[in-house]
């Protein structure tokens, strides 16, 4: 196992901790967690057997004083993270028209404003030691319109424009940046939708299933890993042909 350190959002639920269960088989994880304790360390007892270190801080992302404390910490007692994935982020969906100012905020401040904080902290050391790996945890939404999402899907598409900037500024310091965009997910979320509205869901879908929460963490272990050191400011689409 690699003696490195990967950071991951929001990783005591869903796809974020899919994807540090995944991530702990090859390094150290600090994942960051919001509101649910109990979830969190759930988290840490489940990967008590695994090779890599894991702990969970609580962060609110959108709360920048709070996201410079925990950075800091954290470089200080662990140096330079090898790689970083912002996948925290939440929907409120709602009408454009029916959109409150104050969502509207509360998504932009979690889903991109947070990734801004963090990356204003942990990029410049990244680039000192040579090298990492940035995954976004976008959404297929931030390339194919979803009625209500607007708030959401707009976040998710400033992700893609974000990562291929960066991918240019940070190439030449050995840095990766790529988004990687889930379709429908079977999350706790998806089945909080009524089972008739889900079955209509996943007839959209050429393959006609919902994704897996270890196929979104594998995606995102292969972008971090040495079998993508040539792929950087691209945008990785895993939604069972639901864009195509």
């Amino acid at each position: 196992m690699r003696n490195q350190w990967i950071l991951v959002t929001g990783g005591s639920r869903g796809i974020g901790r899919a994807t540090v269960l995944r991530l702990a088989k090859q390094w150290n994880v600090i994942f960051t967690w919001c509101k649910d304790s109990d979830a969190a360390h759930d988290v840490e007892r489940e990967c008590e057997s695994l090779p890599g270190m894991v702990e969970g801080y609580q962060c609110d992302g959108s709360d920048e004083q709070a996201v410079t404390r925990l950075a800091a910490d954290l470089l200080a007692r662990y140096g330079s993270p090898f790689g970083v994935v912002h996948n925290a982020g939440i929907t409120l969906d709602a009408l454009h028209i029916h959109q409150s100012p104050a969502n509207w905020r509360q998504v932009m401040d979690t889903n991109l404003n947070a990734i801004f904080y963090w990356n204003h902290l942990l990029l410049e050391p990244m680039m000192m030691q040579g090298g990492g790996s940035v995954v976004l945890m976008s959404s297929v939404t931030g390339v194919k319109g979803n009625s209500g999402q607007s708030a959401y899907g707009a976040s998710k598409a400033a992700m893609i424009g974000l990562a291929r900037t960066l991918s240019i500024e940070l190439g030449r310091f050995g840095v990766r940046v790529n988004c990687l965009l889930p379709g429908y997910i079977d999350t706790d979320i998806m089945h909080t939708i009524p089972k008739e509205k889900r079955a209509d869901l996943r007839k959209t879908i050429p393959m006609k299933r919902f994704g897996k929460v270890t196929e979104v963490a594998a995606a995102a272990a292969w972008l971090l890993s040495d079998e993508s050191t040539y792929m950087t400011g691209q945008t990785l689409i895993l939604d069972g042909g639901l864009s195509a």
